[in-house]
């Protein structure tokens, strides 16, 4: 088998592509005991299958358990804050199973939210925007940019929603 040639405009290309790619917001993902297994593993599948850096979050242990008993390694737990609320990053909180309601009554999280509204670049997402979660984000984030599906929109559409605005800075 022949090894594949690439021109130069290409290999010129694929360099831009990859360096451009450092450059792209980070996106982080808070999960606790009882989250939707679907919403997460989703979330983390289509944006590090379009190459965009993505890393989950857990509360407490990094060792977190999804409502339906399958255990989900964390890349990081919250005590480790890997990410600095000043620096341009995506929070996807998602509210299905028992996370919105863990998300929603946790001091950290609206404490992270709380530094990230006064001096961020980050935005948030909220996974379902009818739910009580998306309520109380509206009271403590007010002056950075908040997202959730829209009435009928499920939830690959939004993920693709969120990638775009990733990758294009909307």
């Amino acid at each position: 088998m022949e090894p594949s040639l690439v021109s130069r405009e290409q290999h010129e290309d694929i360099m831009l592509s990859r360096r451009s790619k450092r450059n792209w917001a980070k996106t982080f993902i808070l999960i606790g005991d009882g989250f939707d297994e679907l919403e997460v593993v989703y979330f983390l599948h289509k944006f590090r299958e379009a190459g965009l850096p993505i890393k989950t979050v857990s509360l407490f242990d990094r060792l977190v358990t999804s409502r339906q008993g399958v255990g989900l390694k964390a890349d990081y737990a919250l005590a480790d804050m890997p990410f600095d609320p000043e620096l341009d990053c995506l929070i996807v909180l998602p509210a299905g199973g028992h996370n919105g309601e863990i998300l929603r009554h946790d001091a950290r999280v609206k404490s992270l939210l709380r530094s990230l509204n006064r001096a961020g670049q980050g935005r948030i997402a909220v996974t379902r925007g009818n739910s009580r979660l998306w309520e109380e984000i509206g009271e403590v984030v007010t002056e950075r940019p908040r997202y959730r599906p829209e009435q009928d929109e499920d939830l690959p559409a939004f993920v693709e929603s969120l990638r775009d605005r990733v990758v294009y800075a909307v």
